[in-house]
């Protein structure tokens, strides 16, 4: 029977070790037994089938397992933390040794991922040349480039019923109403419509494409004409507007160096791949796709 008096960590690595024992003595018929009498390198805290467990490794799970407690971990505490990982790596030798890393979709996809991760991180860990970047920066500037964008008050009427309503618009425009009066009083049909500056692209989504062209040659702080679009009629106010221009490479920096170190990672993937390719025997069926 389990003790439920016996802390949490220490009935998992009991339940582990009896798995652990299967790993343990299927490992056993495969090498033949006997363990190697030859010294342990530097750094090693045990070998198991002579694959060496790094002192690291156990110190990282001696940090897990006593965060937070207050009381140290005993000499036998490490020592079982010692077997779980020896009964982790017996695991580990029996799934490699009867096929699961190919055969099972999770642990292929899993390696596949470790190694992508490892090869990523090789190139992160690469410093960024000041020369480099500013040739990136040269070579991409378009990708870096902001966009034109504009921000607006409207006004819309269905068509019917329109050309009174347009005329009592026009006369109160005439007038010097001022922008926030002529929504308030002629704005109730207009659909929500964002006040931010937004590119005219976006815009689009909005109001469709016959009113946002007609802020073409649209000054700020006119009104445009009256524009007809499907069943309405539309009156654009242009707020504001900022002009398309590409930074200075000082100020997006840290955009410019992240959007690299992107593109190197994935450059350093793909030569990788390549590699692995030209070195492997990659034979074809004749009606595999190519």
């Amino acid at each position: 029977m389990s003790d439920p008096s016996r802390p949490a960590w220490v009935r998992f690595l009991y339940l582990a070790g009896i798995v652990g024992g299967l790993g343990l003595a299927a490992a056993s018929a495969l090498t033949g037994g006997g363990a190697s009498k030859a010294a342990l390198p530097p750094g090693a805290v045990a070998r198991v089938n002579g694959q060496v467990i790094a002192r690291a490794d156990l110190m990282r799970a001696l940090k897990a397992v006593s965060a937070g407690k207050r009381k140290p971990l005993s000499e036998a505490g490490k020592a079982a933390i010692l077997q779980r990982l020896i009964e982790e790596e017996l695991l580990v030798q029996r799934a490699l040794s009867q096929g699961l890393a190919r055969s099972d979709p999770v642990l292929r996809a899993s390696l596949a991922n470790a190694v992508t991760r490892d090869v990523i991180a090789r190139s992160r860990a690469r410093p960024v040349s000041p020369v480099l970047l500013r040739d990136y920066y040269y070579r991409n500037k378009a990708r870096f480039a902001r966009p034109a964008r504009v921000s607006i008050r409207a006004v819309y009427f269905p068509k019917a019923g329109a050309a009174s309503r347009q005329a009592a618009f026009d006369k109160a425009l005439a007038e010097g109403t001022s922008v926030q009066d002529l929504l308030a009083a002629f704005g109730q049909d207009t659909p929500p419509v964002p006040t931010g500056l937004m590119p005219p692209g976006k815009l689009k989504d909005y109001l469709g494409s016959a009113p946002v062209e007609a802020l073409t040659g649209l000054e700020t702080g006119q009104w445009s004409g009256w524009i007809e679009d499907g069943g309405g009629v539309w009156r654009l106010y242009l707020a504001n507007r900022t002009r398309a221009r590409t930074p200075d490479l000082q100020s997006i920096r840290a955009e410019v160096e992240a959007a690299f170190r992107d593109d190197r990672d994935d450059a350093a993937l793909r030569a990788y791949l390549d590699r692995l390719k030209r070195k492997a025997d990659v034979v074809y069926s004749t009606d595999a796709p190519r």
